[in-house]
């Protein structure tokens, strides 16, 4: 068929702006479209009760989700949001949308068509292989930003919202030092917005504001491929559980070190459940006394090369190993039987000893 033709006998509906879907709904992630959407529900039912965890309960995501929303529609123009004395959110107003300003990325959906040629040639073509050029990996030390950039930073349109966004989540006004990391991420990284905000909302709820931290665990995202709110938050899951593991197994009740947290991206990595590594800790806490990293890691190592996935896994090379060990003992047992009777030392006799016994058997009279 030519076409698709679209209709519905249900006069029940949201009105969805056309621009939202054609420019601004490609360019955001699933939560910030989802809050989009049930802005627009609102409007058909204004009676309803209304507010920031009533919105958070029905779309099943957190406040801060529904706030770093609210602030990247604020920021596209999508909406304009009143806020209050006590810097709580009292109005949120749908503004009139219309095609983005030209230069911007964003592409109308209806404009991305491929013809079905095209698509057969995709499918039955092999693609050609194409040097690939590998970006350089950026450097821990922060460029030496001039104060001039950094104000041309500060004062860019958009990017301004962005340091007040990051003063809200440290408490405080921001140093150089602070603006120096922004710039950084920024246009160093190239992180998104939402994934700036994100890294500020994770590390502060360590509790960890400092600039040096915070670049820390933005180099160690970046080096991970993490370039999305979505993949961040499945990290730092995989992290925090692995994490809660070793620190139960060996009972730290401390932060990581640097080395100790490569262990811990390592093991994640494997893919390992929470209990596969808490099971590994605690036999390198027995067998060496002491919380040993590396032990653990050997005895994952070992077990990932297996594929070792549930503790049934880790139980039937247990019973393997000991099976083998078992064997090698019931071989050994059965040599030292062998060899029992040769264990007693051995008499030698000399030529004289033999004939001294020859005669005195000789000599020995005869029974009747």
């Amino acid at each position: 068929m030519d076409g698709i033709s679209v209709y519905s006998e249900d006069t029940r509906t949201t009105l969805v702006p056309n621009e939202f879907i054609d420019y601004y709904m490609p360019r955001a992630n699933g939560t910030f479209v989802k809050v989009y959407l049930y802005l627009l529900r609102c409007l058909t039912a204004p009676e309803a009760g209304f507010g920031i965890s009533v919105i958070a309960d029905a779309l099943e995501e957190t406040e801060k989700d529904i706030l770093r929303a609210l602030r990247y529609w604020e920021r596209e123009k999508v909406l304009s949001l009143t806020w209050g004395e006590a810097d709580e959110i009292r109005g949120i107003k749908l503004n009139r949308l219309s095609k983005p300003a030209v230069g911007t990325s964003a592409v109308p959906l209806t404009s991305a068509t491929v013809s079905r040629g095209a698509e057969r040639e995709a499918i039955s073509s092999p693609a050609k292989c194409e040097p690939v050029s590998i970006a350089k990996a950026p450097s821990e030390k922060l460029p030496d930003y001039s104060p001039a950039q950094l104000d041309a930073f500060a004062n860019r349109q958009d990017t301004n919202w962005l340091l007040h966004a990051a003063e809200s989540y440290l408490e405080r006004m921001l140093k150089p030092a602070d603006v120096q990391l922004l710039f950084y991420l920024h246009d160093e990284l190239h992180f998104s917005d939402e994934l700036i905000l994100h890294l500020y909302e994770y590390c502060v709820s360590r509790g960890k504001k400092t600039p040096s931290y915070i670049q820390k665990v933005a180099l160690s995202w970046h080096a991970d491929g993490i370039d999305t709110v979505e993949k961040a938050d499945e990290r730092s899951l995989q992290f925090d559980s692995c994490f809660t593991a070793v620190n139960r197994a060996f009972a730290l009740n401390r932060a990581p070190g640097i080395s100790e947290r490569r262990f811990l991206s390592r093991w994640s990595a494997f893919g390992f459940s929470s209990d596969l590594i808490e099971e590994a800790c605690t036999r390198a806490l027995l067998s060496t006394s002491h919380p040993d990293f590396k032990y653990a890691d050997k005895i994952l190592e070992r077990w990932h090369q297996n594929n070792v996935h549930t503790m049934s896994d880790v139980k039937k090379l247990d019973d393997a190993h000991n099976a083998r060990v078992a064997k090698g003992q019931a071989a050994e047992a059965s040599r030292s039987a062998q060899n029992r009777f040769n264990a007693f030392p051995q008499r030698e006799y000399s030529g004289n000893d033999l004939t001294d016994l020859e005669k005195a058997l000789l000599a020995v009279p005869a029974s009747h």
